[in-house]
């Protein structure tokens, strides 16, 4: 079974952040799971799930302050 990774792809706002997960069979990217691709997990900052609530209202991941 595959875990969630929440990670920060180039461009996005540091508030939020996006889910995905690593394939067993591709273990060098992230595959999304919003969106029907992929990214190199070196081309992304990985946020740790203890940061990272679910806005429901806005349906977006978003990154607590610490």
């Amino acid at each position: 079974m595959n875990k969630t990774i929440y990670f920060q792809p180039p461009g996005i706002k540091q508030e939020y952040c996006e889910a995905g997960m690593i394939s067993e069979t591709d273990p060098e990217y992230i595959w999304y799971y919003d969106e029907p691709c992929k990214i190199l997990i070196s081309e992304v900052k990985i946020i740790p799930k203890e940061q990272v609530i679910y806005n429901k209202k806005k349906r977006a991941y978003i990154v607590k302050e610490v």
